[in-house]
């Protein structure tokens, strides 16, 4: 029985090792990536004036819940985006990824007059529309590492999320402020009920 815990043990720290690695080896390849130059490069060409703007890589996930009886499923959607920001102004360009090359649709572009609300939170922007519905949220995060299909890119970008961390929480509050939001859980609360 002793043998069987030592094996086990060795095991766990030998895959420990192996995903430490592995991680750490994205992560460099991260901190210049050229998936990182790409999404740097379509944002310079479709959004207006991007001289002007800080560049990023955003992700945005959706969870939803379903089934019957005893069986629950759930779902889980991912969307990309190279995302471009500036006080008071935010562009999301549409990215999708194939056989390693990053296409992209139309920009779609917000400015406070647009929205109702916003929330923030840990390089987390939820926006709210001027019903106070949800509209989406984004992450914007410092590491992004290939570990799966819907993990497709090694991007490291420290400077970009705290850069994106201050304009959220400054953008939230113009937002807010604009629509006489003084507080986030009521507000969330009163469009429920309607």
């Amino acid at each position: 029985m002793t043998n069987y815990i030592i094996i086990g043990v060795v095991a766990v720290v030998v895959l420990f090792v192996i995903v430490y690695v592995k991680m750490t080896i994205d992560e460099k390849k991260g901190a210049n990536s050229e998936e990182k130059q790409k999404v740097k490069d379509i944002v310079k060409k479709v959004v207006p004036g991007s001289e002007a703007y800080t560049a990023a890589y955003g992700t945005r996930e959706e969870y939803s819940f379903g089934g019957g009886g005893r069986t629950v499923t759930s779902t889980t959607k991912y969307w990309y985006y190279g995302v471009a920001f500036k006080p008071g102004d935010l562009y999301l360009v549409p990215l999708s990824f194939e056989g390693g090359d990053i296409s992209y649709s139309e920009p779609i572009h917000f400015e406070k007059g647009d929205l109702g609300m916003a929330e923030t939170k840990n390089g987390l922007l939820t926006l709210y529309g001027k019903d106070r519905k949800e509209l989406m949220n984004l992450f914007v995060v410092a590491s992004n590492t290939k570990e799966d299909k819907y993990h497709p890119v090694n991007i490291q970008q420290k400077e970009e999320a705290e850069a994106f961390g201050q304009f959220a929480q400054a953008f939230a509050q113009e937002i807010n402020a604009a629509n006489g939001i003084t507080d986030i859980k009521a507000a969330k609360k009163e469009a429920r009920k309607s």
